[in-house]
């Protein structure tokens, strides 16, 4: 079974190297303006989440209904302007997985390697049109962030608080509170279907991060998924399926710089469906819970797969002489199948 990277343009790598070709000295300047540009329009959508935010105080069905489709425009289109930005000032274009299903009737737990800031950029991409844009599941700590982490309070982004060992060990009363905080926190995605994306690495991937935890793993680090135990217990039936995505980059080192600067190589986004066993679809499992032995035995099976997912992938991708098997490896099928 042969294929090719079909959903790579060739013209996205060309471009790219050519605007960079072409004003190499402009580099660092163009950086800093892309640097300005994206400020300007997060602070510009943020402040109008803002100024929607006092419709929160009204509980009438039909102003809450108007204040979440605000919040969908405003999230939208600062996706929008950033899209535009990459593809019309520097040249880039992601390589998107075309071929996901366009589904907006359910609700979808995303989980997405993470290498760099800029994938968040090529996931929201791959997303728009095609899912619900996603909630990101955020410290609770982020949620004082300036502008930014209130403005996703505000939209509704689930925020997390996770207590240690040692501080539960210490004030046996935080058992169990990072769980009702989470379920607080998902109240209004209960209310219509929306997308949870997670990074369960919990940090950006680096080979020296890797050799420090001891990964087994090859281009993923250990992950961590009670965030996602939660999840799924905090919101049973809703789920059922994990949308796998595997962001790629020819690149070996990656740096939001690059993006910026307009040096940013070939990115290619793979999607798949991974769906959960009937028994974890049902409102008596608790990943969190009294199940958490076997989910995670589950979800460490799934990770592994998609780590020899991505192998295959990035040899595919980064030597152009390699058949790939792009077909077998966007199945929906994992190793504990």
């Amino acid at each position: 079974m042969t294929l090719s990277l079909a959903g790579v343009p060739r013209q996205m790598k060309q471009n790219t190297l050519r605007f960079a070709q072409k004003w190499p000295f402009l580099q660092p300047f163009i950086g800093v303006v892309s640097f300005l540009f994206m400020c300007v329009n997060v602070f510009f959508w943020a402040l109008l989440v803002h100024c929607l935010a006092p419709l929160l105080l009204f509980k009438r069905v039909s102003v809450q209904s108007f204040f979440e489709q605000a919040c969908r425009f405003c999230y939208d289109r600062w996706i929008a302007c950033n899209e535009w930005w990459f593809r019309y000032v520097l040249g880039v274009k992601w390589g998107l997985d075309e071929r996901m299903l366009v589904d907006f009737q359910q609700w979808h737990l995303l989980i997405a390697n993470h290498r760099s800031w800029v994938d968040v950029f090529v996931i929201f991409a791959q997303l728009r049109g095609r899912r619900p844009l996603p909630r990101v599941f955020m410290k609770q700590g982020l949620m004082w962030l300036p502008f930014v982490g209130s403005a996703a309070y505000i939209m509704g982004f689930p925020f997390m608080k996770r207590y240690t060992k040692e501080q539960i060990q210490k004030n046996p009363a935080l058992a169990g509170k990072d769980l009702a905080t989470t379920k607080r926190s998902c109240v209004r995605l209960l209310n219509q279907p929306n997308s949870i994306m997670s990074f369960v690495e919990g940090t950006r991937f680096s080979q020296t991060k890797r050799q420090q935890q001891g990964s087994p793993y090859r281009c993923l680090l250990k992950p961590k998924a009670g965030g996602i135990s939660f999840i799924l217990q905090t919101m049973p039936q809703r789920i059922k399926s994990i949308t796998d995505i595997n962001v790629l980059y020819e690149q070996t080192k990656v740096s939001g710089w690059d993006v910026l600067c307009g040096r940013i190589q070939t990115v290619k986004v793979m999607v798949r469906e991974v769906p959960l066993p009937a028994n974890m679809q049902t409102v008596a499992y608790q990943p969190a819970g009294k199940d958490r032995e076997h989910f995670f035995t589950w979800f460490n099976l799934y990770w592994h797969d998609k780590d020899t997912r991505m192998s295959h992938q990035l040899d595919a991708l980064r030597n152009t002489s390699v058949s790939s098997l792009e077909d077998h490896f966007s199945t929906g099928k994992t190793s504990q199948e």
